[in-house]
């Protein structure tokens, strides 16, 4: 390779960089195509894209391409808003959603709704799918926000080509001051095992997510609750699952969770009617035997036949915040993350 076709390479590179040809954040052709289009081998494109890439002005992603990292002009606004949720027309999901499409509405904006299922393999197709898109910001909620992100390089280069996020629900702790809008699961779990606790209540199972942070911070609270009355925390009474074996770990191991308890902590309604129909399966009356308490106040508990105790969900407050948020950066204004009380009615 001689030295004056890299270079001759990476000064047209750089200027059309500069002059806008490829934008910050846009994707690069590949290095075949630049080869084709320029007439320079393979090699000497490499060679000039890793360069740039060591100058910081191109950012390599594995498995998508080489994108713009830092130019000028400025991104230009497509007015478009890409939001990610686990789920969509589920559960509580259509509240959040109305939250946040009210406000972005309100201001210009156009929502591009996307769920992952709550599979990292389908949250890493759809931000690779978005980056390829005019977006000016998102709304995440995080998937298994337990577990190490394998995604978290997506979220980096976001940042770097300057398009926000804001969280919902949790958030990847691994991302350098990230902004979300979360309930207080901590205070919830303990609120909601208080309320137990003042019935008479001394034998109270929990029943938790383990792939998500919510689940974590929902057990705290129940666990410092149970301490604060100084009643010891029996591994015994307590199951953990996650999105995949939640049926299967319930019919094998939920009754001898509940074992010689008097009550129990659920982790969402969705639970706490699966855990209830699985009690009177096995001749249990709810709530004269064992009395449920949830999370979500959704329909699904507002409707179930049998009533228990549900801490309400600010929901659509919850998506009216993070949509503030986001346009709030979008406006070169620094925000901060927020955390919202649950409601006891």
């Amino acid at each position: 390779m001689s030295e004056h076709k890299y270079k001759d390479l990476l000064i047209k590179l750089q200027t059309d960089i500069q002059n806008g040809v490829y934008a910050k954040g846009q994707k690069l052709p590949s290095e075949n195509e630049l080869a084709d289009a320029t007439g320079y081998s393979r090699q000497t494109v490499r060679h000039a894209m890793s360069i740039l890439e060591s100058e910081g002005l191109l950012s390599r992603i594995r498995g998508s391409g080489t994108y713009v990292r830092n130019s000028e002009p400025r991104r230009s606004t497509s007015r478009n808003i890409a939001v990610v949720t686990t789920y969509i027309s589920e559960y509580i999901f259509p509240a959040i959603l109305h939250g946040i499409e009210e406000v972005l509405s309100e201001n210009g904006y156009t929502t591009m709704l996307s769920a992952t299922h709550n599979r990292v393999d389908n949250e890493r197709r759809i931000l690779l799918d978005f980056m390829q898109k005019p977006i000016d910001g998102m709304i995440v909620e995080g998937t298994k926000t337990a577990l190490p992100n394998p995604n978290i390089d997506l979220y980096i280069h976001l940042k770097e080509v300057g398009i926000p996020v804001v969280f919902i629900n949790g958030y990847y702790p691994e991302l350098k001051k990230p902004v979300y809008v979360v309930a207080d699961d901590r205070a919830g779990g303990q609120k909601v095992c208080e309320e137990l606790l003042k019935k008479g209540h001394r034998h109270i199972a929990g029943i938790f997510k383990s792939d998500d942070i919510q689940g974590h911070r929902r057990y705290a609270g129940y666990s410092e609750a149970l301490r604060a009355a100084g009643i010891p925390l029996n591994d015994d009474h307590v199951l953990w699952y996650t999105t995949e074996n939640r049926d299967d770990l319930m019919a094998v191991f939920a009754m001898r969770t509940l074992r010689d308890c008097t009550a129990a902590v659920c982790y969402n309604d969705e639970l706490a009617l699966q855990v209830l129909n699985i009690l009177q399966e096995n001749g249990v009356s709810v709530p004269q035997d064992i009395e449920l308490v949830s999370f979500d106040n959704s329909t699904l508990a507002q409707l179930s036949p049998v009533k228990f105790l549900s801490m309400t969900n600010p929901k659509e407050q919850l998506g009216q915040l993070a949509a503030k948020k986001l346009l709030n950066i979008l406006q070169q204004n620094e925000e901060t993350p927020a955390v919202l009380p649950w409601g006891l009615d």
